[in-house]
């Protein structure tokens, strides 16, 4: 059962109330076309549900002036969809788009001159600043090092130019792992987790991984307070956000309301519960690159602010910063080497595919040049494990997040799900130009 949609002629306004528990409201300038365009996309959506896509999906977007809203669940909390049904209210693990809100948190801490973008901060991450840089492996099989001769910057941390790289998606570091007799992406510390070489001299390349984590600790070690305390206090009460936490487990409200971590078994193609704990489920402290859960409702909170550049995160001039092109030729160089073997997903959720130009700015990856049925260059955007998507377009004045629990990342079906979600919404969507 879809909206109805009805003309407001006094105001030129689409309404449509969506009756039922998410209670969830559309709203939007009229625009030839646009019944059928909903009528098309949230068909596509429930039949993705019956179809086994996923559980559920919730679909979040809006613009700066106030004249388009709209926010859409579609499904259940769980596979077997004996929970209640998938609200925007529901809480989600939102995994690496804990990134956007790790950056913002440094970037504030930059406008208060606590910290500088190219300050050498390794004195600050003691545990970091030990790590060697990885060469290459010895013929008797053990992993050789050099001592590190570069800065570890906070733009290099921001921007993924640190060298620290991810053990799970990096063959070298997985192998390096094993070695040190650890059990890959495995350990309740950032450092116990992270604590491995790194890939290369800060500064000389890019790959993506661990960064933010470690900015998390430097955040803690400015403030003296651990980055949940933080960020309650500066992002999360000054947007009246209620559900976002490192911690849900110990947010009786926030529990209840999980959605079901699940992933799509290869043999069947069938969506299953995962079974076994996600990522940060079982860690001793906050980790800023993966570890917070929110509704997707709260999160556009986030990402409308920063839209809108309405203050209350970040001044004008800082905020500007994060969609400008960040990374140095060497490091630019590498992430489109990356980008170019490699398919556009599961590199990079919500990617359209590996043909475009892209750079990184502080908080995500930044499209440098327009998508012909979609974002507009300068458009910043990033994603969470269990494909999990959201971007910010000033261009266009247009946000947006896709929110959704199935493993693993890039998953086909649920891609195909975003892009259409995607370039739904930049038919919908009253232009700014």
């Amino acid at each position: 059962m879809f909206p109805r949609i009805t003309r407001a002629p006094s105001k030129n306004i689409i309404w449509s109330r969506l009756l039922g528990p998410s209670n969830v409201r559309i709203k939007m300038d009229c625009i030839s076309g646009t019944n059928d365009v909903f009528a098309s996309l949230e068909q596509a959506f429930s039949n993705a549900v019956e179809d086994g896509v996923f559980p559920g999906a919730v679909l979040a977007a809006t613009n700066g002036n106030g004249s388009f809203h709209y926010a859409r669940a579609f499904g259940h909390k769980t596979v077997d969809g004996t929970q209640s049904p998938l609200t925007a209210n529901s809480v989600m693990a939102i995994a690496s788009m804990t990134k956007l809100l790790t950056s913002i948190a440094a970037l504030q801490l930059v406008e208060r001159q606590i910290v500088d973008l190219d300050q050498d901060v390794s004195c600050m991450i003691p545990s970091l600043a030990a790590q060697q840089v990885f060469t290459g492996w010895s013929t008797s099989g053990q992993y050789i090092v050099h001592d590190r001769k570069n800065a570890i910057t906070l733009r290099h941390l921001l921007t993924h130019s640190s060298g620290a790289g991810y053990d799970m998606s990096n063959a070298d570091l997985a192998k390096v792992t094993s070695s040190l007799g650890r059990k890959v992406n495995v350990g309740a510390t950032v450092n116990d987790r992270f604590g491995y070489p790194l890939l290369f001299e800060p500064g000389s390349s890019w790959e993506y991984g661990t960064s933010l984590d470690w900015v998390g600790q430097l955040i803690e070690h400015l403030t003296g307070q651990d980055l949940e305390s933080y960020m309650q206090e500066n992002i999360w009460v000054p947007l009246s956000i209620q559900k976002m936490t490192f911690w849900p487990s110990r947010r009786g409200e926030m529990a209840a309301e999980r959605v079901q971590m699940t992933r799509r078994d290869e043999s069947s193609g069938r969506v299953v519960p995962l079974g076994t704990p996600f990522l940060t489920e079982e860690v001793t402290e906050c980790f800023g690159g993966q570890g917070v859960y929110a509704t997707m409702d709260d999160f556009m909170k986030v990402l409308r602010s920063i839209l809108v550049d309405d203050g209350k995160l970040l001044a004008k001039g800082t905020s500007a910063t994060m969609f400008q092109p960040q990374l140095g030729d060497d490091s630019r160089q590498s992430l489109h080497d990356y980008i170019g073997t490699h398919d556009a997903e599961p590199a990079f959720i919500g990617m359209p595919d590996n043909s475009g130009v892209y750079d990184w700015g502080l908080g995500g990856m930044l499209a440098m040049n327009d998508e012909p049925s979609g974002w507009k260059k300068n458009t910043l955007f990033w994603s969470g494990k269990p494909n999990l998507f959201w971007f910010i377009d000033r261009t266009s004045d247009l946000c947006g997040v896709f929110g959704t629990q199935v493993l693993p990342p890039g998953d086909k079906p649920v891609g195909n799900m975003i892009q259409l979600f995607k370039k739904s919404l930049y038919k919908i969507a009253p232009s700014s130009n």
